[in-house]
């Protein structure tokens, strides 16, 4: 058998390993075996460098309103109801400004500070009598009786008459009841009685005669109750008339007034009742 070149055996290895894909290397020249290729060792890959957290940003600046928005101090529980009543007591507040109720202890003190410096000097501190005639004892209501009290005769209309145009400005011979037991009082029998009407609101004058009756007259409670609202209904009646006691009314006028008054308080009761 005729032996191959040694460079035809190297060829021919060479393009074995090209069609197998394998690397050719030489031929052994004692066995006539290539060698098989030693894999390639791949390269190791460098770790990825650690990741720089990012700084926060700084937080936008809040505006003041904002801010004072979120610091104010929320509504307390307990005013809600304090709110939801206002309205109704601003309607109540405003009617009572209309036309306020008269207090009784408010029309004596006032009354008693009238009496003490107007009429006392004549009358006596405790209404005893001086120059001017007695009131205390019940005198006073002997002359102007109550209706209130059950009377026959509308006494407060003559008094209020009396104390505002006094001696000089009663126009009748008699003032006070006709049927007065010992008789009707004259005007200037007791010396002169001055008229007020003029120097007194209608108030000021109204709260005086009140005290009279309540304190000399001795009224019970029911009739001063009665003549209380009675005298807070003939003021609001002359004031919508626009009447003052200064204008010389006589017993008749005032007793026009009081009927009125009267009527009107009487049909406000039915309305409430």
């Amino acid at each position: 058998m005729t032996e191959l070149p040694e460079h035809l055996l190297k060829r021919a290895a060479e393009a074995r390993a090209r069609l197998t894909g394998e690397g050719g290397g030489g031929s052994d020249t004692s066995g006539g075996n290539t060698p098989a290729a030693t894999p390639a060792v791949a390269a190791p890959v460098a770790a990825a460098p650690p990741a720089i957290p990012e700084e926060p940003k700084a937080p936008e600046p809040v505006a003041p309103y904002v801010e004072a928005g979120l610091n104010r101090k929320t509504i307390p529980a307990w005013i809600i109801p304090v709110l939801l009543f206002l309205p109704i007591w601003a309607i109540y507040y405003v009617g009572y400004l209309e036309n306020p109720p008269a207090e009784a202890g408010g029309l004596l003190v006032e009354g008693g500070e009238i009496y003490s410096g107007q009429c006392s000097s004549c009358h006596g501190g405790t209404g005893g009598g001086g120059t001017g005639r007695q009131l205390n004892d019940g005198q006073v209501l002997l002359t102007f009786p109550s209706a209130e009290a059950g009377m026959a005769y509308d006494g407060i209309a003559g008094q209020i008459a009396w104390v505002a145009n006094g001696t000089a400005g009663t126009s009748t011979a008699t003032y006070g009841d006709p049927a007065r037991a010992g008789g009707a009082r004259t005007p200037g029998s007791f010396g002169q009685m001055s008229g007020f009407g003029g120097g007194l609101s209608a108030e000021e004058l109204v709260a005086v005669v009140y005290y009279e009756r309540i304190t000399h007259g001795g009224l019970d409670d029911a009739a001063a109750e009665a003549e209380l609202h009675l005298l807070e209904e003939l003021l609001r009646v002359m004031e919508e008339e626009g009447t003052d006691l200064d204008s010389g009314l006589q017993a008749e006028d005032v007793q026009h007034l009081i009927d009125i008054a009267r009527a009107s308080g009487e049909d406000a009761e039915q309305a409430a009742g």
